[in-house]
């Protein structure tokens, strides 16, 4: 079980998807102001919550996370059967 649970190690100039997480964060800080954006930000910031706390696990306790975990029994699947990817 211990050997399952290997984390990334974490490299700061890899392009990782912290950065979008926070950039999205950014983003819908930006437009909570607005009511005309209001429900826009609101679905952007739990998002890059989202994303950055994934890519937190990802490179603290496990590699195995939620959104890779998707990816690899859905998205990629699909991606295979449309032959958008080999």
């Amino acid at each position: 079980m211990i050997d399952n649970m290997k984390r990334n190690p974490f490299k700061p100039k890899a392009p990782h998807h912290l950065y979008i997480g926070l950039f999205l964060l950014f983003l819908a800080w930006t437009m909570w102001d607005y009511d005309y954006y209001h429900p826009l930000a609101e679905i952007t910031a739990i998002a890059g919550a989202y994303i950055t706390i994934d890519d937190i696990i990802e490179h603290t306790i496990t590699a195995k996370t939620p959104l890779r975990l998707l990816f690899d029994k859905v998205i990629y699947p699909c991606l295979k059967k449309l032959k958008l990817v080999k």
